[in-house]
């Protein structure tokens, strides 16, 4: 498990990194990540999103009255850009209600993320030695003060269904639901415990992936 673990310290490093400046914060939110022990997952998300750069101007006193339509019709655009967005609704000031469907396969190395990999709030890691991370960004405690003077709670509930082998989890609650195991995180505020989930993927009989590239010649 020491390549585990050093990705576990990457991910913790990036989440240190997390900055007001630079990504989509999610409030008033429930979200689910259905994961199966083969790698297969399906991710839901419905909720708010804020565009962090915009709600820093507003605190600011830098958000022109003359180009605030301009700059939320550009956030919107970039929100587009996903197409796992079945829904996108500005709230104004940078607020958007979306509802966010993904599914997909992990591939034996292979980082997927809600919303992509360059403005994620959540990432998929899967390892070649058979581990799958998952992982949210965290915020800093002077971000945590920024947020909560703008009368932001960052409030939600996100849930991992899986039947695959978990090594390692910093869920709220975990309960049972037939052959799965339901990982609940309860988020009460921008400094809750972010989620965090390592599992150990199973070989898929009938689904068998391509040679790692630690096997290939």
């Amino acid at each position: 498990m020491a390549v585990t673990a050093e990705w576990t310290k990457r991910l913790a490093v990036l989440a240190a990194l997390f900055l007001l400046s630079s990504c989509y914060i999610p409030d008033k939110f429930r979200a689910e990540l259905r994961l199966s022990r083969y790698g297969d997952f399906a991710i839901s998300y419905k909720g708010d999103l804020l565009w962090a750069p915009i709600l820093d101007d507003y605190r600011k006193g830098k958000v022109d009255p003359k180009d605030e339509a301009e700059r939320i019709e550009n956030i919107r655009k970039d929100l587009v850009r996903d197409i796992a967005f079945r829904k996108i609704e500005s709230r104004g000031r940078g607020r958007f209600a979306v509802e966010y469907e993904r599914a997909g396969r992990l591939g034996n190395v292979q980082l997927t993320a809600l919303i992509r990999r360059d403005a994620r709030m959540l990432a998929l890691r899967s390892l070649e030695n058979g581990a799958v991370i998952v992982a949210a960004n965290g915020i800093k405690p002077s971000d945590a003060q920024i947020l909560a003077e703008l009368g932001l709670t960052m409030e939600g509930e996100f849930r991992i269904t899986t039947d695959a082998n978990v090594v390692e989890n910093n869920a709220t609650e975990v309960r049972q639901f037939g052959t799965n195991r339901v990982y609940v995180w309860k988020i009460d505020n921008p400094l809750s415990p972010m989620p965090h989930l390592v599992m150990l993927r199973d070989p898929d009989p009938l689904r068998p992936l391509p040679p790692r590239p630690s096997e290939q010649k």
